[in-house]
């Protein structure tokens, strides 16, 4: 039987919960990017991470175990405040991801979008400077859209739109 890891590299939770639920429902081995140093064992590997000012979380990692990874059945999800059921924002992450992944790996993975959550009280320092970035553009925008408006209301009231079963899918497409 195929052996899965699913890996991960998550820094407020969301991304770890999908991991967590992914790898219990594959009977997977569960991997932080810090614990996966040999791969050689699996012949499925699943990798996990947010989406942060248009970047893969972790994505040093995709690069670093890039040829071992293009040998193996490789899926790529990610998570992110975004909502990937609108078009668009699949369009925007998958655009941050070709900046970030090579041809190769995009070439060679199945990506999965899934929606995160957000909440400002708790980010980094940084994380925090680019979204108080974007909130004064959001602020000054004439017309916002409802994501738009929930992420300004995310300075007050956190918000989460984690639904582990958005990865039914990519469970499904491992199976087969």
């Amino acid at each position: 039987m195929a052996k899965t890891a699913v890996i991960f590299c998550s820094e407020y939770g969301s991304t770890k919960k999908y991991a967590e639920y992914i790898a219990e429902k594959l009977q997977a081995d569960l991997l932080s990017t810090a614990q996966a140093k040999d791969l050689s064992p699996y012949d499925t590997v699943i990798y996990g991470g947010g989406i942060y000012a248009g970047s893969l979380n972790g994505n040093e990692w995709l690069k670093k175990n890039q040829e071992t990874l293009c040998n193996k059945k490789l899926v790529i999800f990610t998570c992110s405040f975004s909502d990937p059921q609108i078009a668009r924002n699949t369009k925007y992450i998958r655009e941050g991801l070709d900046k970030c992944l090579s041809p190769m790996l995009m070439d060679h993975a199945k990506i999965f979008c899934f929606h995160g959550a957000l909440d400002y009280q708790h980010l980094k320092f940084a994380h925090k400077g680019m979204m108080k970035v974007l909130f004064q553009i959001l602020k000054h925008k004439k017309e916002r859209s409802l994501e738009e408006e929930a992420m300004l209301q995310t300075q007050v009231t956190p918000a989460n739109f984690v639904d582990t079963t958005q990865a039914d899918g990519l469970i499904l497409y491992i199976k087969d």
